[in-house]
């Protein structure tokens, strides 16, 4: 079966949903990676749209930026999208797909991403990137509605 915008959409709604059931079996690495994946299908969905024809890899940023993905919402949400994206972007690398619980918990924790958290910060920066994923996935399906 050959990608399209609509399998790419598909993906995303799919992928959220599984990284949201992932998350509350505790199952915090693969929600963390499957949230991201659903990011990157969302944003891939939009990018097929203009041009079936991209190479921005897993790179989030550039695929946002090339997908005009900020450019379809009304201002109010950006400031939201730009925050979700922020969560996602800085918790999340294609990689992870090959990373156990502790070796997810040493990469946030290179990344300082304990800072302020009490308790267990890979269970809650899993919980973060899924709810952003979730923001991001839920508002790109309404407007591709739109």
């Amino acid at each position: 079966m050959d990608f399209t915008a609509d399998v790419y959409l598909t993906a995303a709604q799919e992928h959220v949903t599984a990284a949201r059931e992932l998350y509350d079996s505790r199952r915090y690495t693969l929600a963390h990676y499957v949230a991201g994946l659903a990011v990157e299908c969302i944003f891939r969905a939009y990018r097929y749209r203009i041009d079936p024809v991209f190479d921005e890899r897993h790179d989030l940023h550039l695929l946002a930026k090339s997908a005009r993905f900020y450019d379809i919402f009304p201002e109010r949400h950006v400031e939201k999208i730009s925050a979700a994206l922020g969560v996602v972007v800085t918790q999340w690398l294609n990689n992870h797909r090959y990373r156990s619980e502790a070796a997810l918990r040493s990469f946030l924790a290179d990344r300082k991403l304990y800072v302020g958290i009490k308790g267990d910060f890979v269970k809650e920066n899993s919980r973060r990137i899924v709810n952003a994923a979730l923001d991001l996935v839920s508002l790109g399906v309404i407007r591709w509605k739109n």
